[in-house]
């Protein structure tokens, strides 16, 4: 086969004109069912992953009330290990100044710290009053000083509440907590 001069011409005017064809073509956008496929497809993917989102939220701040509680219980002891007492002044926000603490959270009402030191032993029960809608468990802790020795434990509830009863001893968090350190 041989192609002329104008046999190439016509094959690349065609080739130009199908381009220039498609490309118009391709322009011209999507269909209003196309759109709801996508939108339906998006409204199913948020749906599945809005209650993720919530649950992770809680978590983090979980993380946070664990920190406070952990932060306290060693101060305390470092406290107690140089002043042979526990730290309770009026308010928490004065026994974390004396602890030598700060913390920068908004979930956090209250501290609840509090000193036995005839009993030698301190606890800290952290209350958030936001717990339903942050979906957070309660946590309390304590330190504990005998002949010597120090000791703390870690609560933390079964379920979302505001706050649990304090814990005893090393060994018990009460029934409706879990030991976790």
């Amino acid at each position: 086969m041989v192609y002329t001069t104008d046999n190439t011409m016509n094959i690349s005017q065609f080739k130009t004109k199908l381009l220039f064809y498609l490309l118009k073509k391709s322009s011209v956008g999507f269909t209003l069912i196309e759109l709801m496929v996508v939108m339906i497809f998006l409204s199913l993917f948020a749906a599945i992953a809005l209650p993720n989102l919530v649950k992770q939220a809680g978590k983090a701040r979980e993380v946070e009330f664990k920190n406070a509680v952990g932060t306290i219980n060693r101060a305390q002891q470092a406290y107690h290990w140089e002043n042979n007492v526990f730290v309770q002044e009026t308010t928490d926000a004065e026994s974390i100044n004396v602890l030598n603490l700060s913390f920068d959270n908004t979930y956090i009402e209250d501290y609840n710290i509090v000193a036995y030191n005839n009993s030698s032993y301190a606890v800290v029960r952290p209350s958030n009053t936001d717990f339903q809608q942050d979906q957070t468990r309660a946590y309390a802790g304590g330190v504990y000083y005998s002949q010597g020795n120090y000791s703390m434990i870690v609560c933390q509830s079964y379920e979302v509440t505001n706050i649990i009863a304090e814990p005893s001893d090393t060994r018990e968090c009460g029934s409706d907590a879990e030991q976790i350190r």
